[in-house]
C-alpha cells in the first residue's frame, strides 16, 4: 500500500507544537554573539526530532485503529451469514471466508485454486459458467440460483451473487443459502395446490351429483313407463347421455393425470369441431361463426380428448364475452415446407376483454386461473392433450382486443371407409368369448351384451383364472375366439400378464384389453402389448359390437391396383 503525502498545514502544525514544547522546556542562554549559529542549529535539530517522535506517536495511533478495524471486518468477513468467495476469471478460487467454507465442507485452505465449478452439478456447470461470464464482461450485479452438490450431504439450494472487482480480473461472489426458503417456497405451492385440488374436488362432486340425478330420476322414471315404449325410450336415452358426460368429465382428470396417453384413430376433425363448437356454445348470448373447408385432412387422435379441447377452450371463449360478442372458429391445411410435415390449424378467436400481458405467460401453467372460482386445470389439460398428439397451441391477445387461440395437428392420410357398412343395425356375430374383470357388474353386463349379440360368454373374475379356463376349454376342443381382459386386477394378475402366458398357450389367440384407466400407456398402444383390440370403460352396446365384429368379420381390404 502506498502511504499518501503528508499535506503541509499538518507539518506547520507539528513544528509549531514542536517548538512551542522546546521553549517551554529550555532555559534561557546567554547572548554569545557569533556562537550563536550552532545554539540555532542545535534547536533546529531539537525541533526536528520532535516532530519525528509526534509523526511516530500518530503512526503508532493510526496503525493501531486500522489494526483494530481490521480486526472487525475479518470477523464480519469470516463470520458473515453469507459465503464470499473471490474468483478469477477461469472460476478458481482465490479467497474464501469461513462461512464459504463451511457451507462448502472444506477447510478454507484447501479451497484456494480450486474450481468452484467443482461444487455444482454436470447439468448445472454451463449455467454457472454463463453467469460468471456475464459478471466479468458487464458492471453490474449479476445472480442465479442452483443447487450446491456437497460431498456427504444432500444438494444445498443456493443463491449465487457476483460483482467484477475494479481490476476487471477477479469477480467476488456472494453465496447465500436458500435451501429453508425453497423449501418453504414449495410448501406453500403444495398448499395452493391442494387448495386447487379441494376445488376441482367441490366441482365435480357438484357436477358428477347433476348426472346422477339425471340418471337416477330418469331410470326410475321409467320403470313406470312400462307400457309406454315411446316414453320409456326417451328416458333412458336421457340417462344414457348423462352417463356420457360423466364418461367425458373423467377423462378430463385422467387426461391430465401423469402418463396418460391418447388413444388415437384417424378421423375427419372438422366434423367434431363444428359438434363440440355448437354443444359448447348453446345457451350463450354469443354470435357463432364455424368455417370448415371441405378438403380439410382428417388427424390421428383421441377424437374424445381433442373435442375436449375445443370445449373448453369455446367455454372460455363464452365466458370472457358475458354481455355477448363473436365466437370464430376456424380450420385449414397448411401446407408443408420442403417436403415437411403436414398439419391442420385449427383457431378460436372471440371479441372478449382479452388477457393481460403479465398473463399471457402463465394461462397453460396448472393451478393458475383469473377465475375466482376457477380449478386452474382447463388450459393446462389443453395444452398437456396437445402436447401429446404432437401439436402445438399458443395464443395471442392483448386487453380490450380479444383472444384467438391457435392449435396445430399433424395431419394423416385419409383411411378408406367401407361403403356397405351400416351403422343403423347393431353387428351380431357368432364365437365363444371369455370375460375376465374383478367387479361383477362388469361380468354382468358384458355377458348380457354379448349375448345379445349372439356370443356364447363366460366369465371369470382375475387373470389366473383365465388361464385356467382358457387351457381347460383348448383341451376339450372348444376354444375361445376372443379374450376380453381387464387391465388392472388388484391383488391378482391383470390382463397384460395373464395375455403373456396365454400367449404361450396360444401364440395366435386374439385378445381385447378393456380399462378405465386411461392413463396406462397399453390403452394407447395396445398392439404393442400383444393385444387385438381396445375396448374403453365405460363402453356402450354399440361400441362392444363394432369392436367385435372389427376383430372376427374385419372388411376385405380394397383390392390393389
Amino acid at each position: 500500500m502506498v502511504a499518501e503525502k503528508t499535506p503541509p498545514e499538518h507539518d506547520d502544525r507539528l513544528r509549531k507544537r514542536a517548538e512551542a514544547h522546546l521553549d517551554k522546556n529550555s532555559r534561557a542562554e546567554p547572548d554569545l554573539g557569533a556562537a550563536a549559529d550552532p545554539l540555532q542549529l542545535l534547536h533546529e535539530l531539537q525541533v526536528h526530532q520532535l516532530e519525528l517522535e509526534m509523526q511516530n506517536a500518530e503512526l503508532r495511533k493510526t496503525r493501531a485503529e486500522v489494526e483494530t478495524l481490521l480486526d472487525k471486518y475479518t470477523d464480519l468477513y469470516d463470520f458473515a451469514p453469507v459465503g464470499h468467495f473471490t474468483l478469477d476469471r477461469n472460476g478458481r478460487i482465490c479467497s474464501a471466508n469461513l462461512t464459504g467454507a463451511d457451507l462448502l465442507g472444506i477447510e478454507r485452505s484447501r479451497l484456494i485454486d480450486r474450481p468452484f465449478a467443482d461444487f455444482l452439478g454436470r447439468d448445472d456447470r454451463p449455467i454457472f459458467a454463463a453467469f460468471l461470464k456475464s459478471s466479468f464482461s458487464c458492471p453490474e450485479k449479476n445472480s442465479c440460483e442452483m443447487p450446491l452438490q456437497i460431498e456427504g450431504e444432500s444438494p444445498r439450494r443456493v443463491q449465487i451473487q457476483g460483482i467484477v472487482s475494479q481490476s476487471g480480473e477477479e469477480c467476488r461472489i456472494a453465496v447465500l443459502d436458500v435451501t429453508e426458503l425453497h423449501r418453504a417456497k414449495q410448501g406453500l405451492l403444495k398448499n395452493q395446490k391442494l387448495e386447487s385440488l379441494g376445488v376441482l374436488a367441490g366441482g365435480i362432486a357438484h357436477d358428477f351429483n347433476n348426472i346422477l340425478t339425471a340418471v337416477l330420476g330418469n331410470i326410475s322414471l321409467a320403470r313406470h313407463q312400462k307400457n309406454h315404449p315411446e316414453k320409456l325410450s326417451r328416458l333412458l336415452e336421457e340417462a344414457e347421455r348423462a352417463t356420457v358426460r360423466a364418461k367425458d368429465l373423467t377423462k378430463q382428470l385422467l387426461t391430465f393425470a401423469k402418463g396418460g396417453e391418447p388413444v388415437k384413430r384417424v378421423f375427419n376433425v372438422g366434423e367434431m369441431l363444428r359438434e363440440a363448437t355448437n354443444f359448447a356454445a348453446c345457451g350463450s348470448s354469443a354470435k357463432c361463426k364455424i368455417v370448415i373447408p371441405e378438403d380439410l385432412w382428417p388427424i390421428n387422435a383421441d377424437a374424445g380428448q381433442i373435442s375436449q379441447v375445443i370445449h373448453n377452450l369455446v367455454i372460455n371463449a363464452i365466458q370472457a364475452m358475458p354481455e355477448g360478442g363473436r365466437l370464430s372458429v376456424s380450420a385449414e391445411n397448411i401446407e408443408p415446407r420442403s417436403g415437411g410435415e403436414k398439419f391442420v390449424k385449427i383457431s378460436i378467436a372471440d371479441t372478449g376483454s382479452g388477457i393481460p400481458e403479465e398473463h399471457l405467460q402463465l394461462i397453460f401453467e396448472p393451478y393458475f386461473s383469473t377465475k375466482p372460482q376457477g380449478s386452474g386445470l382447463g388450459l393446462a389439460v389443453c395444452h398437456s392433450i396437445i402436447k401429446k398428439h404432437g401439436g402445438k397451441i399458443r395464443t395471442d391477445s392483448a386487453p380490450g382486443q380479444g383472444t384467438t387461440f391457435f392449435i396445430t395437428l399433424p395431419a394423416t392420410a385419409p383411411v378408406a371407409e367401407n361403403p356397405s357398412e351400416d351403422h343403423s343395425d347393431l353387428a351380431r356375430g357368432q364365437g365363444r368369448i371369455l370375460v375376465m374383470d374383478d367387479e361383477a357388474v362388469i361380468r354382468n353386463t358384458a355377458e348380457i351384451m354379448l349375448t345379445a349379440l349372439g356370443y356364447q360368454v363366460e366369465c371369470t373374475e382375475n387373470g389366473s383364472e383365465a388361464i385356467l379356463r382358457y387351457r381347460k376349454r383348448m383341451e376339450e376342443g372348444a376354444a375361445f375366439d376372443v379374450v376380453i381382459m381387464d387391465l388392472t386386477i388388484p391383488g391378482g394378475i391383470g390382463g397384460k400378464e395373464a395375455l403373456s402366458q396365454l400367449q404361450r398357450i396360444a401364440p395366435q389367440v386374439k385378445a381385447i384389453v378393456s380399462s378405465g384407466y386411461a392413463t396406462d400407456p397399453v390403452m394407447a398402444s395396445f398392439r404393442e402389448y400383444g393385444f387385438s383390440a381396445v375396448l374403453c370403460k365405460p363402453y356402450r352396446l354399440e361400441e362392444m359390437a363394432r369392436v367385435m365384429k372389427d376383430l372376427l368379420n374385419p372388411a376385405p381390404e380394397p383390392p390393389s391396383n
